[in-house]
């Protein structure tokens, strides 16, 4: 173990800068601190000095609790003109709005006293982590108050921002944020330099890493998701692979706008399968929220801020990375979670209008070559097939454009090369019932209840959906040629009589459009 090396040599005669020496000397007039400031200079054998990290922990606590103090709210009230008695880190103040005899500082002083303070502890943060730039502890403490600071002057920047003044902002193409004073900025790029300093030496604690895309998603003046979605991808090539799962809930959840949701939360959104809810495992593993979905679940943000007016509706929406950007997000981590690709495939159809990259997808998945795909959400085959055939008779074009052959599929499906009829393609899951309490259910006896269900119950409805396939692609003879095939393959009463139906409105639609106004 490298022995641990000894604090600088002050110089005799020299002086440290002037900004810290003012906050040096500020901070030295707490009996409190100053009480820190000499255990950590101290030079007693066996003492670590300014290389304990539980000693610099102690004291930024310290501050962090006189911080606390000196935020009171009704210390700056200008109209109470009683005398306020506050001790601080064993320092009294008496506060007062009017200067008399007893008073040491009016609520301006104690403004100007609390932001001397702030800066001593930036400063305090600052000193430790450069001693020690490998602790863990240290950078996390320091860099959750640089955090907490930027929140702080966010929110008080925000309530200047009126409706008059967002709405004069837009009239003359302004960036809100430039009409305020640039401290917001600068203490932003001291922020997010710290982070890049802290990563130097942390660049494997995945807690660092969500840390710093979710300030640099919430706070960047510039609104810019290009910054964030670097410094995901960054964390993706930085950890481990058995990692990656803290990352890509929360990179999901920026790309998205959608929150992952409770393991055990059910709701009526369950029975919907256009709303698309990951199941949050990151508080179930690690005990705590991702910081992004924790401050964005504290705003208030939910699945009805992500759809505006309809759900499924693609317009509505108003993403947080542009369209393409998001899709090859998306498709990398089909590459991490295979499962996630009923998901894309939902996303696709509802949200991005790529409706022939989605009827790709859910093909995909009736075709899956590690055997019957078992989707996360309880969706069978059955449900999968019939938003695949939706999906291309809805947008025949742009399913012929992505390479879907609907036409070829769905014939393939109902009539083999040598015309047989019926192949036994399983379009519903295979599943076991059991019936009573018999003891064959308790050994597991499932080839005895097992039910195969066939091609025969979607025969009529393939078929209807192979005409109007034609019929929205412009080719109305080769739909009326699908309903006459139709109506001499099907064997059943209930799919004759919807494929006769179908037949009978098309042919009135025909006829009304070609009869003379």
């Amino acid at each position: 173990m490298a022995a641990i090396p000894p604090p600088p040599p002050v110089l005799r005669g020299a002086e440290p800068p002037a900004p810290l020496k003012v906050e040096l000397e500020n901070l030295v007039s707490y009996p409190a601190f100053r009480h820190h400031e000499e255990a950590l200079s101290a030079q007693a054998a066996g003492s670590l000095g300014a290389f304990d990290v539980m000693a610099w922990m102690s004291y930024l606590d310290s501050v962090d609790d006189a911080l606390d103090l000196l935020r009171d709210p009704s210390l700056y009230s200008k109209n109470d003109i009683s005398l306020t008695s506050l001790e601080v880190a064993g320092q009294t103040f008496r506060i007062s709005s009017h200067k008399a005899h007893g008073v040491t500082h009016t609520p301006g002083q104690m403004k100007h006293e609390l932001n001397r303070l702030i800066t001593a502890r930036i400063l305090i943060g600052e000193r430790s982590v450069s001693l020690l730039p490998g602790s863990y502890k240290l950078w996390k403490h320091h860099l959750n108050f640089l955090a907490t600071l930027l929140e702080i002057s966010s929110s008080s920047t925000n309530s200047f921002m009126t409706e008059d003044l967002r709405t004069k902002c837009n009239a003359l193409r302004i960036v809100p944020y430039l009409i305020f004073s640039s401290a917001k900025h600068e203490h932003y790029q001291a922020t997010v330099s710290a982070f890049e300093r802290a990563l130097v030496r942390l660049h494997k604690m995945p807690a660092i890493w969500l840390h710093y895309a979710s300030i640099v998603a919430l706070y960047n003046p510039t609104k810019d998701p290009t910054a964030a979605r670097k410094i995901y991808d960054r964390a993706l090539v930085a950890l481990p692979a058995s990692q990656h799962d803290r990352i890509w809930e929360e990179y999901l959840a920026f790309v998205t706008g959608i929150l992952p949701k409770n393991v055990n939360q059910k709701s009526a959104e369950d029975e919907d399968w256009t709303i698309v809810q990951r199941r949050g495992l990151h508080k179930v593993k690690y005990g705590r929220e991702s910081p992004l979905v924790a401050v964005l679940r504290k705003r208030g943000w939910g699945y009805h801020q992500v759809l505006s007016r309809n759900k499924g509706d693609a317009e509505s929406y108003m993403p947080t990375v542009p369209t393409e950007t998001a899709m090859r997000i998306l498709r990398r981590h089909t590459c991490f979670d295979t499962t996630f690709r009923e998901d894309l495939a939902t996303l696709c159809i509802t949200r991005y209008a790529r409706y022939g990259e989605g009827a790709a997808y859910l093909l995909a998945l009736l075709n899956n070559e590690g055997g019957p795909f078992i989707s996360p959400n309880g969706t069978t085959r059955h449900e999968l097939w019939i938003r695949f055939a939706n999906v291309c008779t809805a947008h025949p074009l742009e399913a012929k454009t992505a390479g879907v052959d609907f036409d070829k599929i769905v014939r393939a499906v109902l009539k083999d090369n040598k015309g047989q009829k019926g192949l036994g393609f399983e379009v519903f899951d295979a599943t076991s019932t059991s019936f009573g309490g018999n003891d064959d259910d308790s050994r597991g006896d499932v080839k005895k209840h097992k039910i195969e269900h066939h091609l025969g119950e979607m025969q009529g409805t393939l078929w209807t959906r192979l005409a109007e396939f034609h019929i929205k692609s412009g080719d109305f003879e080769l739909a009326r040629s699908v309903y006459e095939e139709a109506l001499d393959e099907i064997t059943r009463v209930r799919d004759f009589s919807l494929v006769f139906d179908a037949y009978v409105k098309f042919e009135e639609g025909v006829i009304e459009v070609s009869l003379p106004f």
